[in-house]
């Protein structure tokens, strides 16, 4: 499958076993034909935990409600709306919800292991250790965490500028970082993107592709898109999972900026990430003059 569309009104909720008060809302995985990664929403209810576990592949978080704590690498943080962290291969790690319960968007790249006899985590020895209070990318002590906050990390639209491309292409975008190599992830990351209201055709992100699987998880506004020469509409909650080569384009027909979480697994090279059917097109064969 070229690409998958977890839809908000479709969406469904199962109850994790082993885990109580646990419940997940699978968005992106292998059945989805995803190679790369594991997109859910979790929720977790209140002065519930999931324990200490180590897990072979990476496992990130965004904080979209409630509040609790983490504690990895012998660190521990508070955890409300906005916050964000990752969890290396192998490195042991829990959450645990406050009086709130907690929600959040989820992350586990590579995605976990399904052949037989795999084992997606193992129980670890807890590692309390120095107490942090919330995320904060001031605190020099802070390792593996961050908060975004919509007032205040709000990016000014342009041009597409990040590593992989730069150009034209992709305009009228914002874009802010948060689960990368410099936090410590090795296998996907994750950022808050935005295009700006009415930017039409050749004003928006063009048809193009990627030797990397990309979701986009719209948090708000919406868009409309060609995937995989399919037109699809998009609307807030929903998520657009396209697969390695798979070709996508959007345009922003709406008054409002769209904004969505992104998430991109193997990590994109540093150069040759971004490829444009058009600008292939257009280039001359040997001999020829256009």
């Amino acid at each position: 499958m070229a690409y998958h569309i977890s839809r908000a009104a479709e969406r469904e909720w199962i109850d994790v076993k082993d885990v109580p008060g646990l419940r997940q809302a699978l968005m992106v995985g292998e059945v989805h034909g995803s190679h790369h990664m594991e997109i859910s929403l979790y929720e977790l209810a209140p002065g519930a935990t999931l324990g200490w576990n180590r897990c072979p592949f990476e496992e990130s978080w965004f904080v979209t409600g409630g509040n609790g704590r983490a504690a990895l690498a012998g660190l521990e943080y508070d955890l409300g709306a906005g916050d964000y962290g990752v969890a290396p291969v192998g490195m042991p790690h829990s959450l645990s919800a406050g009086d709130q319960g907690l929600s959040w968007f989820s992350v586990r790249a590579p995605k976990p292991p399904t052949f037989d006899g795999a084992r997606s985590h193992i129980s670890a020895e807890p590692l309390s250790g120095e107490y942090l209070g919330r995320p904060s990318e001031n605190d020099p002590r802070h390792r593996f965490v961050g908060h975004y906050s919509e007032s205040t990390d709000v990016v000014p639209f342009g041009d597409l500028s990040m590593p992989g491309y730069h150009g034209p292409n992709i305009k009228n975008i914002g874009i802010r970082m948060m689960v990368d190599q410099l936090l410590g992830a090795q296998h996907h990351t994750t950022f808050i993107a935005s295009i700006a209201g009415r930017s039409g055709p050749g004003r928006a992100a063009k048809v193009h592709y990627h030797p990397f699987e990309e979701i986009y998880y719209f948090i708000g506004g919406g868009m409309r898109g060609w995937i995989d020469g399919n037109e699809e509409v998009t609307q807030t909650g929903d998520l657009v999972w396209v697969s390695t080569d798979g070709t996508h384009g959007f345009v922003n027909e709406r008054d409002e900026p769209a904004r969505w979480i992104e998430v991109q697994s193997p990590v994109p090279p540093t150069s040759d990430a971004f490829f444009f059917p058009d600008d292939w097109r257009s280039l001359p064969e040997a001999g020829e003059t256009r």
